[in-house]
């Protein structure tokens, strides 16, 4: 009888060992909005520390050279959400929220194939919330993008407290409804993203956290509303949320109450997912859509200039990959895009895209899990023959060279000394950015 039962629990084992094997990852992607490579103590944040997102560096990998596709806003999203460059979805210039813009009209076209919805089609819960930035119009919203849920705005920023955008609109939306709930913008999204964990937990989910912060407007949870008929007054939630005392002596309280409580929610979320043992059933990106402002202070002097620029300030981001039980904790060196995201999670995922898709990111788990070297490949920036182009070391911005092996900080340019690279470079530059924008709608 000992031995059926050996040989039952044996079975037993190996049935559940196979069918743990056989679960897809659940893909959780948070994206912070305007946060700069000196944003994070891990990285090289001079003015205060970040403990929870430092704990998920130091369990699994921090990239040290992981870059948005975009300078701005919306061009990173369109190209995390297809994995394709921005230019193709007609998504590289900023959507503007002002009605009578010319780019206000743009959005994520219905051709692209989402994130989201390669992901669903393998069985997975999929979800948003937070920031959008993808289009304004009810066809561009991210529930008809092969998002279950939406919980968040649509817009490039908004009150923390009152969720009005810069033209002064409600902004805060449930699914493909305009329905406001109160409460702070950074602590909404994190409340949401757990609810949702806990709801499919015994199914693979993708959830896409897009923080409003630390893009303006700077406020902590009690600082006062900024935008909207409330204007000036501190809000309730506000008020019981204040749990520290504004130090007059210390310039940096404010930016340092605004990215705190993102901190402490990615912290939150990392326990929920091993509180209910999911941690080796996971895998979680933290990273940025570009570089830091000089408001925000999460501007690093690693790298040159900040958000906008087409050069390593305004690209070159914090990066973590969080997978207990599939990376190695360390620090990974390869060139690792915000593109790159969606066909390395297909690829772990093992969802097949169409045999006529065209991924302009790659599979990066090599790098990532197996600690190999990625092949080299070309990389552009920017909107137009002024943005950037990479190879290797080399990178063009404009008509200038750096080697950023050896001079990461781009202080010196080479194209004259070395100008038949800088001529070949800027030629590849311009038929590549041309490539891409001839599939844009709205071009």
């Amino acid at each position: 009888m000992k031995q059926f039962y050996s040989i039952f629990a044996f079975l037993l084992l190996c049935i559940t060992t196979t069918a743990s094997e056989k679960r897809p990852p659940n893909i959780i992607v948070i994206l912070v909005d305007d946060m700069g490579y000196g944003g994070l103590s891990c990285y090289d944040n001079q003015y205060f520390k970040t403990p929870e997102i430092d704990k998920l560096a130091s369990q699994g990998l921090l990239l040290t050279d992981f870059h948005s596709n975009g300078a701005v806003c919306s061009p990173t999203r369109a190209a995390l959400m297809t994995g394709r460059y921005q230019h193709r979805s007609g998504c590289h210039v900023v959507i503007n929220a002002d009605r009578k813009h010319k780019d206000h009209q743009r959005g994520l076209p219905d051709k692209e194939w989402t994130f989201a919805e390669a992901l669903k089609q393998g069985g997975y819960a999929t979800a948003i919330f937070g920031k959008w930035h993808l289009g304004y119009k009810p066809e561009f919203n991210p529930i008809n993008h092969g998002f279950d849920q939406f919980n968040g705005f649509i817009s490039g920023n908004i009150d923390a407290h009152s969720h009005f955008d810069r033209m002064i609109i409600t902004d805060w939306w449930q699914n493909d409804k305009l329905l406001d709930e109160p409460g702070y913008h950074t602590d909404l999204i994190t409340e949401h993203t757990i609810k949702f964990i806990r709801k499919n937990r015994d199914q693979p989910f993708f959830i896409y956290a897009a923080h409003g912060t630390p893009h303006n407007p700077y406020q902590a949870r009690g600082s006062k509303i900024q935008r909207g008929p409330e204007k000036g007054k501190v809000p309730q939630w506000g008020e019981q949320g204040m749990t520290y005392s504004k130090d007059p002596n210390d310039e940096n309280w404010l930016i340092k109450h605004f990215i705190l409580p993102l901190d402490e929610g990615v912290g939150q979320i990392r326990e929920e997912i091993e509180n209910l043992g999911l941690a080796n059933d996971t895998i979680l990106w933290f990273i940025s859509d570009n570089g830091g402002t000089g408001g925000n202070k999460t501007t690093s002097p690693l790298t040159r200039a900040s958000k906008s620029s087409m050069y390593e300030g305004g690209h070159r981001v914090p990066g973590i990959v969080w997978a207990p039980g599939r990376v190695t904790p360390g620090k990974c060196s390869e060139l690792i895009m915000g593109m790159d995201i969606m066909p390395t999670s297909l690829a772990m995922s093992k969802i097949e895209p169409p045999k006529d898709h065209q991924f302009d990111g790659v599979d990066a788990s090599p790098a990532l899990f197996e600690s190999k070297q990625l092949a080299e490949r070309t990389i552009i920036w920017g909107r137009d023959a002024n943005g950037a182009i990479r190879r290797g070391p080399w990178k063009l911005v404009k008509d200038e060279l750096y080697n950023l092996g050896k001079d990461p900080q781009e202080t010196t340019n080479l194209a004259t000394r070395f100008s038949k690279r800088a001529t070949r470079m800027k030629r590849e530059r311009n038929q590549l950015f041309n490539q891409a924008i001839k599939d844009s709608p709205y071009e």
